[in-house]
Order: C-alpha cells, then structure tokens, then sequence
C-alpha cells in the first residue's frame, strides 16, 4: 500500500531530524474517529501520519489536487479534496461514507497555516460530520516549529463523544469554537455538553 510505503520510507528519517514527542496517546478501537488538530506546517498531515498507528484520510483543499506530483501523492494516500470558497456536499459525501466504514478522517479546521490564533476562523464542517455520523473526535494540539534537531510535541486532549444530531447553524459554530479551545488550552468539552 502506497501510504505505508510513504510511511515507513519517510518516517525513520524524519523522526532523526525532526524529533518529537507524543503525549497522551488514546488507545484506538476498530470504529471510526476524525482526528482534528491545529495547522502550523504543510509537513502536519505527514508527521501526524507518521506517530498515528492507523491509516489517515486526510481532507486536503482542491487547490492542492492541481499540482501533478502533489495530485498523485495525495490520490495515492487516498486524501480527499475539498473546495473550501464553497459548500462542498461531495467531500461531505465522501467523508461520511469513510466514516460509516470505520475510516478515520483527519481535519485541519483552520483551513490553512495559521500563526496567530482565531477560534472563529475554524470551518464549523468538523461538527458537522460528528454530529451527522455519531463519530468521536480526537482533538490533537501541534506545539513546536519543524526545525532541524529542535523537538516538537503532538498532544493528544481527551477523546470528544458526540451522538447523532442534526443542529443549527449558530449551534454548529458555538461547538466548534468549543473544540477549538479544546485542541488549543486542553479545556474540558463533551461533545453534547460544554461549559
């Protein structure tokens, strides 16, 4: 499999020049997660495939797909793409249907590299697809520059549970404003049931 491949080839080396740690990892079972985290660097989406023990879907902007060597890796590791300017019903689509098979999705909500925080910001799909599918989140807060030999730390907050709900469109942003804190300062959210 293409993913592995990049994986394993990637993930020996990588790990010597850019060391990290990772903190509080969940212990998975064979069901579906979106593992949703800040986005500080375009290498995110391969470091956090590296340290995950289970294959990433990773939702990835079209403009990505129009690169032809980027197009083939992304294709390769299965990535979806996602028109972010426009409600994308077909990226929702393929999401839910990997969710509903046990995949695990993985979400930059930010949309883009951010270095100054906006919880705002944060594209309210994320709850969306929780609350769609009944799927838990598994918030993922990046600390650190990718500098060489200067370790990085992935912490892991606590697994969110969310049931299945349809909500409205201010419940949605609130929600995700809320797990946005979660992923940045560790504050305490349910899912259903937030302070």
């Amino acid at each position: 499999m293409f993913y592995n491949f990049i994986k394993v080839i990637t993930g020996w080396l990588l790990k010597i020049l850019y060391p990290y740690e990772v903190i509080n990892m969940p212990s998975l079972e064979d069901k579906a997660y979106l593992l949703v985290a800040n986005h500080k660097s375009n290498w995110d989406p391969l470091f956090v495939s590296i340290l995950f023990p289970r294959q990433i879907r990773w939702m990835a902007k079209r403009e990505l797909f129009e690169t032809p060597v980027v197009r083939h890796i992304l294709r390769g590791v299965d990535a979806i793409s996602v028109d972010r300017d426009h409600g994308d019903a077909k990226s929702t689509i393929t999401a839910m249907r990997a969710l509903k098979n046990n995949e695990v999705i993985g979400i930059f909500p930010e949309g883009t590299r951010v270095k100054s925080v906006d919880y705002d910001k944060a594209k309210s799909g994320t709850i969306l697809l929780a609350t769609r599918t009944g799927t838990e989140i598994l918030p993922l807060y990046i600390e650190g520059e990718y500098k060489l030999f200067r370790k990085r730390r992935y912490i892991f907050r606590e697994p969110i549970p969310f049931e299945k709900e349809k909500l409205t469109e201010e419940a949605y942003e609130k929600r995700m404003r809320a797990l946005m804190e979660t992923i940045y300062e560790g504050r305490n959210y349910l899912g259903n049931h937030f302070e």
